[in-house]
């Protein structure tokens, strides 16, 4: 199965860990989604989509090309990083709009610091001094493997 996985990592880069893995157990293409064209999805036969989480929504690029996107019948999956749980997105909605099926999602911890430091912070002020510190961390990675190696056999 020819699999395209594209993406947008941006400030830690903690999706753009993810994303390699993935690419590597499937023996995927990786681009960030600034170098695809919409008509390069063509080709392939299963295509990922990854982000970070950014108020509640995939990073505006990403849905920028979902929206240049030509409806077409195409197995896809997302996957995304966050320092929140529960993180609600709209991805598998504008996919399925756009004629794909959705066939898995994978989320992990990303950390989170908008100062440049990381404290850790559990509490309500945890936005002053990041969340998550150090992930994604191996075991992020290693559920990501299991995720993508699962994929191959859909």
């Amino acid at each position: 199965m020819k699999t395209l996985i594209i993406y947008k990592s941006y400030h830690k880069m903690n999706t753009e860990k993810i994303a390699k893995v993935m690419a590597q157990e499937m023996n995927a293409k990786l681009a960030k989604v600034e170098n695809v064209m919409p008509e390069d999805l063509v080709e392939y036969d299963l295509i990922g989509f990854g982000s970070g989480i950014y108020g509640s929504k995939f990073h505006k690029t990403v849905y920028e090309f979902l929206e240049k996107m030509p409806s077409m019948k195409k197995k896809a999956f997302v996957f995304f990083t966050s320092a929140e749980f529960g993180e609600k997105h709209l991805m598998k909605e504008k996919l399925s709009e756009k004629g794909c099926t959705v066939i898995g999602e994978f989320n992990c911890s990303g950390e989170y610091s908008p100062f440049g430091f990381n404290l850790n912070c559990k509490s309500k002020l945890a936005f002053i001094g990041g969340r998550e510190k150090g992930h994604p961390d191996e075991r992020d990675k290693e559920r990501a493997r299991m995720f993508a190696n699962g994929l191959l056999n859909l």
